[in-house]
């Protein structure tokens, strides 16, 4: 029986890391994260891995053949529930908002760290919504450039500027640049 249980917690410690990693795969049955979410094959891996742990160590604690059973199914279903529970989603709520995009950008304030020309793009220091300081390549619409140390708001965003509007009277949301 040691064996069974080894075989099991190899098998199902595998499949747990690759389903991990990978992702959270269901058996094809229509019952799988969206339904019945232990029919998933991460939670299966789960459960044999549980099963085969719980197994091993009933059995080299000298427990007989059904206690050693009874031990391993409690164990495999201790760890399918603690996956579904925690890990699952944790590492969900993590994926979702683990990075943000440069549209977050639009709303901010800044200041033109470098001068932005009406005909061509500059450069703009701000802080983003996680507290990092973001430096960034900015165009402006307005028929005057917008010299260095002029605050601005971020309209709106591309792939390769931000839009720009100079206000006045705003104190942007970046630490004070040094006047040199």
């Amino acid at each position: 029986m040691t064996g069974v249980y080894l075989a099991a917690f190899g098998v199902g410690g595998i499949a747990v890391l690759t389903a991990l990693v990978l992702t959270d795969f269901d058996l094809g049955n229509g019952f799988g994260p969206d339904g019945l979410p232990f029919l998933s094959l991460t939670s299966m891996s789960a459960g044999l891995l549980g099963a085969g742990t719980g197994g091993l160590i009933a059995t080299w604690l000298g427990l007989g053949t059904l206690s050693a059973a009874i031990v391993a199914l409690v164990s495999g279903v201790i760890l399918i529930g603690a996956l579904q529970g925690v890990v699952l989603p944790f590492l969900r709520r993590q994926q979702s908002n683990s990075q943000r995009g440069r549209a977050s950008y639009v709303g901010l304030l800044g200041t033109v760290t470098l001068d932005v020309p009406a005909d061509g793009w500059g450069e703009v220091a701000f802080v983003d919504a996680d507290g990092n300081r973001v430096r960034a390549r900015a165009v402006t619409a307005e028929p005057d450039t917008l010299t260095k140390f002029t605050p601005v708001y971020i309209a709106d965003v591309d792939a390769e500027f931000i839009h720009v509007v100079a206000i006045t009277g705003a104190v942007p949301d970046v630490p004070t640049i040094e006047r040199n």
